[in-house]
């Protein structure tokens, strides 16, 4: 389907549910999931939540708990180093500043397409929950509700679960039905109509990014090993058969061994240049790709010419794949370019930063200013405002000189 019948599509399904809330997404349900749960209702229950922990094994559990470790630790280090405040005296006497405050509620999208995307839950979840978010929904497709998903959603603190995806997912967080209360915020990643659904319903909520179908860049030297090479492309054109991966080396003998043992079918999503570090690092910053991996002996001298990535996986020994489960920093992170402009999920995603202005009442300067600025622009009330109290000011001297 192309993007202009994706996007009616879209603008059916919000308008449906954005009119008929709950019913709306029952029929969607039955629609596109083959389910009916019109009358147990696609909220989970916190006894199903409850219930899920005791079927997880201990061995999966324990590797999610030490994922979600990393991930808290990571972003808890991030959230004490961001001045949530600050205030200094400016010129001509104004006290100006800056203070922070959380988003209140936020919906989190996990997709469910053809992997679980358990790790997602964690990766959008904690990045909120550290930053201070009040309340914190999470959707998925029911296909999606797993032992594992709620087990990670437990441990994240996440209270409300509903199994509905999609553009209708997209819909109820942002305009609410009896079972869902609207949001304030949409973030994670999801498919062409998850993405169109967030573009169309922003402005009403906030969105963090319309993310693409994922993507890497390798920058190899001649020495690196293939079978590094390899592995880390095909884990990338695993995610999807619309994942982009650039392989740029400085070796043609290298290239040549790795095209052999590319699958065809991949080779289809791989773009190959042979070329000098130099020119590859150029070739990152105009592709500005959502993960950059640097095979290279040298990588902390490359760094200081990086600009456009969401995140650089440096050396050898640092597949993409650390990034998906365990380092820390999420892993949800700008795509198809966007990495030239925007960053991945992180507690600033839900940080809101508010300006703070206070003018001394005795500044008669800076209402002079604010007087001039406004007349030049034909503003009659702006001036005013300043007017007023200039002439406040010159009462409230003329009486204390008479005393």
């Amino acid at each position: 389907m192309d993007a202009k019948k994706i996007g009616s599509c879209v603008a059916d399904i919000i308008d449906d549910v954005r009119n008929s809330g709950d019913k709306a997404v029952f029929e969607y349900l039955k629609k596109f999931d083959g389910v009916d749960l019109s009358k147990r209702g696609y909220k989970i229950s916190q006894k199903t939540m409850d219930d899920a922990v005791k079927h997880v094994p201990v061995s999966l559990k324990k590797t999610i708990k030490a994922s979600y470790s990393n991930i808290l630790a990571y972003h808890r280090y991030e959230c004490s180093q961001i001045k949530k405040k600050w205030y200094y005296v400016g010129n001509e006497g104004l006290i100006i500043g800056q203070f922070c405050t959380s988003v209140d509620s936020v919906g989190i999208y996990v997709p469910g397409g053809r992997f679980p995307y358990l790790s997602t839950v964690i990766m959008a979840a904690v990045p909120a929950v550290v930053a201070g978010v009040k309340r914190i929904v999470m959707v998925t497709p029911p296909k999606n509700i797993s032992d594992a998903v709620l087990f990670a959603a437990k441990l994240c603190s996440i209270k409300e679960i509903y199994c509905v995806g999609g553009a209708v997912a997209v819909a109820a967080l942002a305009y609410g039905t009896k079972t869902v209360e609207k949001v304030d915020m949409i973030v994670g990643p999801g498919n062409t109509y998850v993405n169109e659904a967030k573009r169309q319903v922003f402005g009403d909520v906030g969105v963090d990014s319309l993310a693409g179908p994922s993507e890497v860049a390798v920058i190899a030297d001649k020495d690196v090993p293939v079978e590094y090479v390899v592995a880390d492309i095909m884990a990338q054109v695993e995610h999807d058969p619309m994942a982009k991966a650039y392989l740029l080396c400085e070796s043609a003998s290298k290239v040549s061994e790795i095209k052999k043992l590319i699958p065809k079918q991949a080779m289809k999503q791989l773009k190959i240049e042979v070329c000098s570090i130099a020119k590859a690092i150029r070739m990152v910053n105009a592709i500005a790709p959502e993960h950059l991996e640097l095979l290279v002996k040298n990588h902390k001298n490359l760094m200081k010419d990086i600009k456009n990535v969401g995140a650089v996986f440096a050396g050898y020994q640092t597949p993409t794949a650390s990034g998906d489960y365990l380092a820390g920093p999420s892993h949800v992170l700008p795509t198809n370019g966007s990495a030239k402009f925007s960053s991945g999920l992180s507690v600033m995603t839900f940080l809101k930063r508010s300006a703070y202005i206070e003018i001394d009442k005795n500044n008669k300067k800076a209402y002079e200013t604010i007087a001039d600025f406004a007349q030049f622009e034909n503003m009659y009330y702006h001036k005013k405002s300043a007017d007023v109290r200039v002439s406040s000011l010159c009462s409230s001297n003329l009486r204390n000189n008479q005393k």
